[in-house]
């Protein structure tokens, strides 16, 4: 159980810091900038890690909820 939570927790921090990296912004004196306005592909294979990533999170959510139901009705 304590491994599948690990898991969750690593799939979820990897999820949420590849979505907000995908819609980072830099602010300074000259105005908002968006961080891969030269780079297009990259904040698409961010999203895309982020929807996998977010799909192995939800995943092993469930084998969690499944295993304490079974648990619990031991």
């Amino acid at each position: 159980m304590k491994s599948l939570i690990k898991k969750r927790n690593l799939f979820m921090s990897s999820t949420l810091m590849c979505l907000f990296l995908s819609i980072s912004f830099s602010f300074n004196s000259s105005g908002i900038h968006w961080f891969w306005s030269d780079n297009k592909s990259l904040p698409i294979v961010l999203i895309l890690s982020a929807i996998i990533l977010g799909i192995l999170w939800v995943r092993t959510q469930k084998k969690i909820k499944n295993e304490k139901d079974q648990n619990s009705s031991l």
